[in-house]
């Protein structure tokens, strides 16, 4: 059970605050109860999550989850998941991030970072599949982060980069 104001993982959206618990609507003849989620990133909008779908959400890690993320940052390897179709590759990385796990989103992070500084050193223009899915995946991994950390989203690549200089 999350409650309002709660600060939940959801999808695709990243991290949600949770407005409502117990909005009621019907479709379709079907009256249900839904969470009412606002994304806290800037282009957000409202989604509805059915109450009997819980198991789609996830409470947001503490702050203690998040830096031990941090300091595993460089144990988090990237993925060879390699195929020559680009479309089989896509849906490997999208299944990955649907997972809604933080250190899952890094590792698409890492990997597609890899992938695009390895194709711009061959003068080639980055993929954009790969900016694509980097994009999601930092936002993935930078909302959550900055929701355990009490921090601006836009701060989290500058707090990673301060703490893993320090345990150097």
């Amino acid at each position: 059970m999350f409650y309002r104001n709660d600060k939940v993982v959801y999808a695709n959206y990243g991290v949600c605050t949770v407005s409502e618990t117990d909005a009621r609507m019907s479709m379709g003849g079907i009256e249900r109860t839904y969470y009412v989620l606002l994304p806290t990133r800037e282009r957000g909008g409202t989604v509805y999550v059915p109450v009997d779908h819980e198991e789609l959400m996830r409470p947001v890690m503490d702050r203690t989850e998040a830096i031990e993320l941090i300091e595993r940052y460089d144990d988090i390897e990237t993925d060879d998941f390699t195929d020559s179709n680009s479309r089989t590759v896509e849906d490997h990385f999208k299944k990955l991030l649907r997972r809604c796990d933080c250190a899952t989103a890094i590792r698409v992070v890492k990997t597609m970072r890899a992938r695009i500084n390895e194709q711009e050193s061959r003068k080639h223009l980055p993929s954009s599949m790969y900016t694509r899915l980097l994009d999601r995946a930092e936002h993935q991994a930078a909302s959550e982060l900055s929701a355990a950390l009490g921090i601006p989203e836009n701060n989290v690549v500058a707090y990673i980069e301060e703490h893993r200089g320090m345990k150097a």
